[in-house]
C-alpha cells in the first residue's frame, strides 16, 4: 500500500471515530458505512484518482461502477445508501479541512423503481369471503373482525381512519360514512349493501364488546376501548392469509381501488373515494386489467 493509499484509510478511520463517539452510532451502523465507503476509496484507488480530482462526472461513474462493477451488481436503494455514506464522509472531510471542495455535493442519487402494493385478485377475495361467511361462527369477535375487513375492502379506507371511526361518522339512513382523512381533510364513502349488513349484524354486539364507554365504532381493549392500529392489522393480515396473499390494510385499500378500475369506475371518483389530493397519487394504485383490455378493445376496435 503506497502513502497516498494509506492517507485514505486514515483519514476513514478519524471518520468512523467521529461518528462512533461524537455521534453516538451503534457499532453495526459504524461497520456499515466504513463497508460503504471502502467501495469508494477503492474505486478511487483504482483510478488513480485523490479526493481533489472528484467532479460530478467521477461521482456518476461511481454509481455505474456500483451497479456494473460486481457479479451481483448493487439495486438502486443499495447505491443511493452507499452514495448517502459517502456524502456524510465528504461532509466530514470538508468541515475539518481536510479536503477544498465538497465532492459530496456532486452526489446525484439514482431513482427508485415505484413499487406498488400487492392485491388480491376479485374472484379470490369475493370467494374467500362467502366462505368466511358460511364457515366462521357468530361470536361476537368474529363478527367485528369480518366488518373491519369489509369495512377495509368495501371503502378503501386507510388503517387510521378505519381505526379511528366513531358512531356518528356511519350514516345508515343516507347509506354513507364521513371520514376524517389525511390533513384533517373530510369526505364521504358510500356504504356497500353487503357492508350495511355486516354493521347492522356488529352492531348488535358491540355494546357486548365494550371495556370502557366510547364513542369509538369498533371496539376493543386498548386504552381508548377501541381497537389499536398493531390490532388491526394483525386482523387483517389474519384474513388476508386465507386468500393466499397476506396483505397488509394498505394492500386492501389498493385492492378497493384496483377492482373499482377495472370494473369501470372513472379515475376521478376513485381519487375522492381514496382522498387524494392529487390525480397523480391514484394514478400509482391503478392496474389495468387483461379483462379489462380485452372488453375495451372489442368495444372499440371495428373488426374485435
Amino acid at each position: 500500500m503506497s502513502v497516498n493509499d494509506a492517507y485514505y484509510y486514515e483519514l476513514l478511520d478519524m471518520f468512523l471515530s467521529y461518528i462512533r463517539l461524537n455521534k453516538n452510532y451503534s457499532v453495526h451502523t459504524t461497520e456499515a458505512y466504513a463497508r460503504d465507503i471502502n467501495y469508494f476509496i477503492d474505486f478511487l484507488i483504482e483510478k488513480k484518482l485523490s479526493f481533489e480530482d472528484i467532479t460530478p462526472r467521477v461521482m456518476r461513474e461511481f454509481s455505474v461502477y456500483l451497479s456494473t462493477r460486481f457479479s451481483n451488481p448493487f439495486s438502486p436503494s443499495s447505491v443511493r445508501r452507499i452514495l448517502s455514506s459517502i456524502k456524510s464522509f465528504s461532509k466530514f472531510l470538508y468541515k475539518n479541512g481536510y479536503i477544498s471542495k465538497n465532492f459530496g455535493n456532486f452526489v446525484v442519487y439514482p431513482k427508485l423503481p415505484e413499487k406498488l402494493p400487492k392485491f388480491i385478485d376479485e374472484e379470490r377475495i369475493i370467494t374467500t369471503l362467502n366462505e368466511l361467511e358460511k364457515n366462521l361462527n357468530k361470536t361476537p369477535t368474529n363478527v367485528r373482525d369480518l366488518t373491519i375487513l369489509y369495512t377495509f375492502y368495501l371503502t378503501g379506507m386507510r388503517i387510521s381512519e378505519v381505526a379511528s371511526l366513531r358512531l356518528q361518522d356511519i350514516d345508515l339512513s343516507s347509506k354513507v360514512i364521513k371520514v376524517k382523512g389525511k390533513g384533517g381533510k373530510s369526505r364521504v364513502v358510500p356504504i356497500h349493501l353487503k357492508l350495511e349488513s355486516k354493521i347492522n349484524e356488529y352492531l348488535k354486539y358491540r355494546s357486548t364488546m365494550l371495556t370502557k364507554k366510547t364513542d369509538l365504532f369498533f371496539v376493543g381493549e386498548s386504552r381508548n376501548g377501541g381497537i389499536s392500529i398493531r390490532q388491526m392489522r394483525n386482523i387483517i393480515y389474519k384474513y388476508t392469509s386465507l386468500m393466499g396473499s397476506r396483505l397488509s390494510p394498505h394492500g386492501l385499500r389498493h385492492s378497493f381501488a384496483t377492482h373499482i378500475l377495472d370494473n369501470g369506475a372513472d379515475i376521478r371518483v376513485v381519487q375522492e373515494l381514496l382522498g387524494h389530493s392529487s390525480i397523480s397519487t391514484t394514478q400509482r394504485y391503478t392496474h389495468t386489467s387483461l379483462k379489462r383490455l380485452k372488453d375495451i378493445y372489442k368495444k372499440a376496435h371495428p373488426h374485435a
